[in-house]
C-alpha cells in the first residue's frame, strides 16, 4: 500500500477490510503502520488536515 492515511486521532485501526485481524495502532509518535499489511498512519493535527482538504479540492 501506498498511501499515508492521516488522522487527529492519537489511536487508529486497521483490518484491511477485514482481510486481517482488527488490530490498533498508537500514533503518539506521530505515525505508525500496520503490522500485518503495512498501510502506514500518520498523525496530523485538525488544522493541517483542513488546510490540505482545502488545497486539494
Amino acid at each position: 500500500m501506498g498511501n499515508i492515511i492521516k488522522s487527529t486521532e492519537e489511536v487508529v485501526s486497521c483490518s484491511d477490510n477485514g482481510q486481517h485481524p482488527l488490530v490498533y495502532i498508537n500514533l503518539k509518535p506521530g505515525f505508525g503502520q500496520c503490522q500485518y499489511c503495512g498501510q502506514r498512519f500518520e498523525k496530523t493535527t485538525a488544522e493541517t488536515a483542513q488546510t490540505e482538504q482545502t488545497t486539494a479540492a
